[in-house]
């Protein structure tokens, strides 16, 4: 059997754009972290008198989620999630456009982010939308 190699990429240069294609919103200048990140939950099984044992619920639900310097322009990510606040959209994630033969599609559920911190200084603001159903992997080619 042949071993594979060590790999090890940095993140970026990428893309991240949320809204529908073709008018998709590009946020990557603003993002100084950005994860997509399962998350998995299983509840305890239960014995019934007959001893009997009704397994557990599993359940697998998927984040968006980062970082970004805070801008207070209507192109920001801040202000256009407020404006798309609630909304379902897609969301496409490469994580470097150098590396990467693959990215990840699906959707996300938009809810308004934290503006404002420190005085005289270059803010971020972390933010998490929720998956609505499970990301898909898809190729890209490599330039």
């Amino acid at each position: 059997m042949v071993a594979t190699p060590v790999q090890s990429h940095l993140l970026g240069p990428g893309s991240l754009k949320i809204g529908p294609t073709g008018t998709a919103q590009e946020f990557s200048a603003q993002l100084t972290n950005v994860k997509l990140t399962p998350s998995y939950s299983a509840s305890d099984a239960i014995t019934v008198l007959s001893g009997e044992v009704l397994p557990g619920d599993d359940e697998l639900t998927w984040a968006l989620s980062g970082t970004i310097l805070q801008a207070y322009k209507k192109t920001d990510l801040i202000h256009w999630a407020f404006v798309n606040k609630m909304l379902v959209l897609d969301f496409d994630f490469v994580p470097s456009t150098a590396n990467s033969d693959y990215g990840w599609k699906g959707k996300v559920k938009v809810v308004p982010l934290e503006v404002g911190g420190d005085v005289k200084t270059r803010n971020t603001t972390d933010f998490e939308f929720a998956l609505v159903g499970d990301p898909t992997e898809y190729n890209i080619p490599l330039l």
